[in-house]
């Protein structure tokens, strides 16, 4: 019986190192959404700070030329996120349209003053930081205001639960990185395992350390911009279905997470995630293999 001609068997396209992209890929993509929710969870909560209100009532002898004085200063100052002004007439109308009826019906004159509303940046909106800023007013303006007031309680409630919450989320993120790099790891070592007898025999001639493990950390950060890129279609895939979504918590989220600068930081930190821990695992792989026998290759 004629002796059939050897053909050499074909890569499967499902083989090792499209798994191990397609690994680091899913990492990535989880890594990036998760970095995603992670600064818009940090931005809600700079808006539910720059949304708490110090109430500044100007003194009726100061008058509307007095308050509309401190709306300009406090416009250009550093500290403020907005300012407003609220005349006498504009409280009166608020006042009657909250209560179903107007007080100077029955006082037979506006009771209500002048005031001005300051909405702080997102830093300046703790207790030990609004002191100061309070201070500063009552020595400026002297008998010109009246009073200020802010809602000390909810301040404190609302830093309390955003420290609490950026706690859980700090956690959460240090056990994703942990457990993806570990993911990342044994999957590149998994794709490295097979190539083991290739390092032995390099090192079996004479090649240098670096020139055996050059060509395999190369190798991996070409796959880890390609899982990269993979991850960065698939979460550009996820915000396009988002939008599209009108009226879904999908479109909301992607809303809230829909930051330029954020995306950018995000795809920066994707790609180099994608590029150096793939490397390092490959790194760590070839320096295992380097330093096993013929016979110990054999055993792994």
């Amino acid at each position: 019986m004629p002796k059939q001609p050897f053909k050499p068997k074909k890569k499967k396209l499902f083989g090792a190192r499209f798994t191990s992209t397609l690994s680091v890929a899913l990492v990535l993509f989880v890594l990036g959404v998760g970095a995603l929710g992670g600064l818009a969870v940090a931005g809600l909560a700079d808006v539910m700070r720059e949304q708490f209100t110090i109430t500044i009532v100007v003194n009726g002898a100061a008058g509307d030329k007095y308050a509309k004085q401190l709306v300009a200063k406090l416009d250009s100052a550093a500290f403020t996120s907005k300012v407003s002004y609220i005349s006498a007439d504009s409280a009166l109308q608020i006042v009657t349209r909250e209560l179903g009826e107007s007080p100077e019906d029955f006082l037979g004159y506006n009771p209500l003053q002048p005031s001005v509303e300051l909405q702080l940046k997102s830093a300046y909106a703790r207790r030990d930081s609004i002191a100061p800023i309070i201070e500063s007013l009552r020595q400026q303006a002297g008998q010109k205001i009246d009073s200020i007031d802010y809602n000390e309680d909810l301040l404190d409630a609302v830093n309390a639960n955003i420290h609490r919450t950026a706690i859980v989320l700090a956690i959460l993120a240090a056990v994703l990185i942990l457990i993806s790099m570990t993911l990342v790891a044994n999957t590149v070592r998994l794709a490295l395992h097979a190539d083991r007898f290739i390092i032995g025999t390099m090192r079996l001639v004479g090649a240098t350390d670096w020139f055996i493990r050059r060509p395999f950390v190369v190798g991996q950060v070409w796959h880890g911009l390609l899982a990269a890129a993979v991850a960065m279609l698939a979460i550009a895939v996820l915000f396009f279905f988002g939008m599209d979504a009108t009226g879904s918590a999908a479109q909301a989220f992607v809303q809230l997470v829909f930051n330029p600068l954020h995306v950018a930081c995000v795809a920066v930190g994707m790609i180099l995630a994608g590029m150096m821990i793939p490397a390092l695992a490959a790194w760590q792989a070839c320096n295992k293999y380097l330093h096993c026998t013929t016979d110990e290759l054999y055993l792994m």
